[in-house]
């Protein structure tokens, strides 16, 4: 698997319907930040390849918000549609990029209580 950090600028909530059955089901549309950066294999130089671009989540599970970041892990899969036969990226993991800190107690640092 593979990881990229990618901040979240914005979250469209859309309803799409299965063509086989007609059920309606719930989707999040993610418009994205993909913050990336490569080594140019000929010159050497770092090269800043970030980009914009949407994602969909369909489950609910997944607990993300507009302004966060977040490390995703991604594999290799089969795409669907027009993209059926080729390989497409699947997100299977969104952590939370900036890990809340711990916070000193007051009294706990050098020289308490001296």
């Amino acid at each position: 698997m593979a990881t990229e950090k990618i901040r979240i600028l914005k979250i469209d909530h859309e309803e799409i319907t299965s063509k086989k059955t007609g059920q309606k089901r719930a989707m999040r549309v993610l418009h994205c930040f993909v913050e990336q950066e490569y080594q140019d294999p000929e010159s050497g130089e770092v090269v800043d390849g970030s980009f914009v671009a949407k994602t969909s989540i369909f489950d609910e599970k997944v607990k993300v918000e507009t302004g966060e970041e977040y490390l995703v892990q991604y594999r290799l899969g089969e795409g669907y549609g027009t993209d059926a036969g080729r390989m497409v990226p699947r997100i299977v993991s969104w952590m939370p990029a900036n890990k809340p800190r711990p916070v000193a107690k007051p009294g706990a640092g050098a020289g308490a209580g001296a």
